[in-house]
């Protein structure tokens, strides 16, 4: 049942309103670094929605604010992302990708579920809660932020800069509507091999690092699956993604190879994922760098930073009671797979939570789409959250 308002929510024409503007905002491309109509669009509909306060900031961030009952509390923030992946080949879609057509219960496009339907959700919650005649119990800031596909520039602005208290932050990314309650860490490493190069007619004449790199991705999988797993965000994870080597000549052995391995955990830090990639190349001469610009590594013991709130914190069940007050269902306690902007709060002591419409697997895909019956239930607990919490 919907939460306990003075005056009943409208919800078929709220919703209504929600998908439209939805579809106006996945007909507004938005890749990292091209945000600013996107975030003029949503600037523009947070003050035609009555939001109390509405800016932007010098990363290009956009917020709104709703006053709450008592503004003595910490602030509600809602969070997500302003920007989306390449769209990709275009063949692939079933309509085009910026067209946002509504096929059954589902709005197609790029950026559906990840993350314009949710952003959508997030601002109309408070459009609703006024319609029902009431203000959040506490501030409602709204939060838009720029380029967490290309590493998240804008929630670290965010983070670095934020001059009010906040009680909990919730994540709009795709999570169906169920409660996420974190993510693993994310470790991208450059492992090098190095040999010496000679004419392809003559190998024995060399030493051919492909020999290292290919026995080396045969035991790495068997080890990564040995390591121990958090019982809540699940078990480390290893992908292999690029393949490298310093020639483009087919007579030519290379003098390195290189691989980018892709680690996701909750239980592992730098230190020890170096050791066991140490392990592993047995012997073989190779160097480590970080993805990003391909620096030396400097090693550290502390596990990799994602973000967790426990089951168990009060955040937690205040959160999941509202949650479900709202939907008239209590929403699973669940993780996400993929890294997103809540690894840059955590660190700041900023407590997150994840909660969406959408299914996580439909993000970044071609024909990624979202249910319109999911948005109307996320909704309705989105209203319960900034009404009880």
């Amino acid at each position: 049942m919907p939460p306990n308002l003075e005056e009943p929510v409208d919800w078929e024409p709220v919703l209504a309103e929600c998908i439209a503007f939805t579809q106006r905002l996945i007909r507004t491309p938005s890749m990292p670094g091209q945000e600013a109509a996107l975030a003029a669009l949503v600037i523009e509909e947070l003050r035609r929605l009555g939001y109390d306060e509405v800016w932007g900031d010098a990363a290009g961030n956009v917020y709104g604010r709703l006053f709450g009952a008592d503004r003595a509390l910490p602030a509600l923030a809602l969070n997500t992302h302003l920007d989306h992946v390449d769209p990709g080949d275009l063949s692939l879609w079933p309509s085009p990708p910026f067209a946002a057509e509504i096929d059954g219960d589902r709005l197609v496009g790029r950026g559906a579920c990840d993350i314009k339907g949710p952003l959508a959700v997030q601002v109309y919650a408070g459009a609703a809660l006024r319609q029902a005649g009431q203000r959040p119990r506490r501030d409602v800031v709204f939060c838009g932020v720029v380029e967490e596909e290309v590493g998240g520039a804008g929630a670290i602005y965010w983070a670095e800069h934020l001059d009010y208290p906040v009680e909990l932050v919730v994540l709009g990314e795709p999570s169906s509507n169920t409660l996420a309650l974190g993510h693993r860490g994310i470790l991208q490493l450059w492992l090098t091999f190095h040999g010496r190069s000679v004419h392809a007619s003559a190998p024995e004449r060399g030493v051919n690092p492909n020999y290292a790199l290919a026995a080396f991705l045969g035991r790495l999988e068997a080890a990564v699956a040995a390591l121990p797993a958090h019982p809540i965000l699940g078990p480390t994870s290893v992908a292999p993604t690029i393949l490298q080597v310093d020639t483009t000549s087919g007579n030519v052995t290379p003098a390195w190879a290189r691989v980018l391995l892709d680690f996701r955990t909750a239980t592992e830090s730098v230190d020890s994922l170096a050791a066991l990639i140490d392990r592993l190349a047995a012997g073989a001469p190779h160097t480590l760098a970080y993805a990003e610009g391909l620096e030396p590594m400097a090693g550290s013991s502390a596990p990799l930073a994602g973000f967790y709130t426990p089951p168990d914190s009060p955040l937690v069940t205040r959160a999941a009671a509202a949650i479900g007050a709202g939907m008239g269902r209590p929403p699973a306690l669940t993780r996400y797979r993929f890294a997103t902007d809540g690894r840059h709060f955590a660190p700041h002591g900023l407590a997150v939570v994840g909660y969406a419409p959408g299914e996580e697997e439909m993000a970044h895909t071609a024909g990624e789409s979202i249910s319109l019956a999911q948005m109307g239930e996320s909704l309705r607990g989105y209203v319960g959250l900034l009404r009880d919490f």
